[in-house]
Parts: C-alpha cells; sequence; structure tokens
C-alpha cells in the first residue's frame, strides 16, 4: 500500500477524532471531552508550536493513522527533545507501512529542525506496535516514574 505522511489539517477532525476514541480506548482511558476538543484545538494552533500531529493516509487518500508529538526543552542539549506522545493507525489497515512511515516523518523532521532526539513509550503489553518499533529504534533501560494528580 502506498502511504502517504502530511500535516493535520482541519478538515480531518471528524476521523481524527475516530482514531483518537480508538487510540483512548486500546489504552483503557476515558478522556473529557473538553481534554480532546483542547487536545485537538492545540494541534491546529499556530501558536502552539510545540504540539503537532501528522496523519497517514492510504492510496486512496484516506486517514488511516495519526502521530502526535509535542516538543520540549531538555538540561542535556540544546535543542529541543520530541516526544511522540501517540500513535495510532485504523486496526483494519495496520501491517501495510502507516505506523513506520509516520516515525519516519517525524524523524525526517527532526533532522531538518535539528532536535535532540525523538522518544516516545508504549506498554509492555503492545506486541504489535513493539515488533515495528523495535526494528526502527532502540529500546532503553530507563524505567517509567510517575505521579498521578
Amino acid at each position: 500500500m502506498s502511504i502517504t505522511i502530511r500535516d493535520l489539517a482541519a478538515s480531518d477532525e471528524a476521523r481524527w477524532r475516530e482514531l483518537w476514541k480508538g487510540y483512548c480506548e486500546f489504552y483503557e482511558k476515558t478522556l473529557p471531552g473538553d481534554v480532546t476538543d483542547a487536545t485537538w484545538a492545540r494541534l491546529l494552533d499556530a501558536n502552539e508550536p510545540d504540539m503537532f500531529s501528522m496523519v497517514a493516509l492510504d492510496g486512496e487518500g484516506q486517514v488511516v493513522g495519526m502521530v502526535n508529538c509535542v516538543l520540549h526543552p531538555v538540561t542535556w542539549g540544546i535543542n529541543p527533545i520530541c516526544y511522540l506522545e501517540d500513535l495510532f493507525v485504523d486496526p483494519a489497515t495496520r501491517k501495510l507501512g502507516a505506523g513506520g512511515s509516520m516515525i519516519e516523518a517525524v524523524k525526517k523532521r527532526a533532522r531538518a529542525e535539528g532536535w535532540h532526539r525523538v522518544y516516545w513509550k508504549t506498554k509492555n503489553h503492545n506486541d504489535t506496535a513493539r515488533s515495528l518499533y523495535d526494528k526502527v529504534a532502540d529500546g532503553t533501560d530507563w524505567i517509567t516514574y510517575e505521579i498521578s494528580l
């Protein structure tokens, strides 16, 4: 399948929300509607340059995946790093190259804009995603801790 990656557009809203819902359901998270609304708005807001999203299109131009990213400063370098926070591909089109193409597009943008690095997390049990991630990036031995407030 031919996959094309482009920046998120306002016309993608309905499909992005479908993919976002699928992503949240996969991770068994229920978010209030205002959180989804705020996320959508920030991803399109030109005054919010540290958040962006791209979508994957199949050969017929249909959106089949989305990737949401957040840039932030880091104490161990001068240039920002990119947290690839959310990546989701429609289950009906998985393993056809959309996920890898989106990661490659983020990596290409990172190189072009001089970011320090790109990183992401996934659940241990997410074998489908990990089979891709193990091919395109190095796993680390860091353990994540968090405090939910």
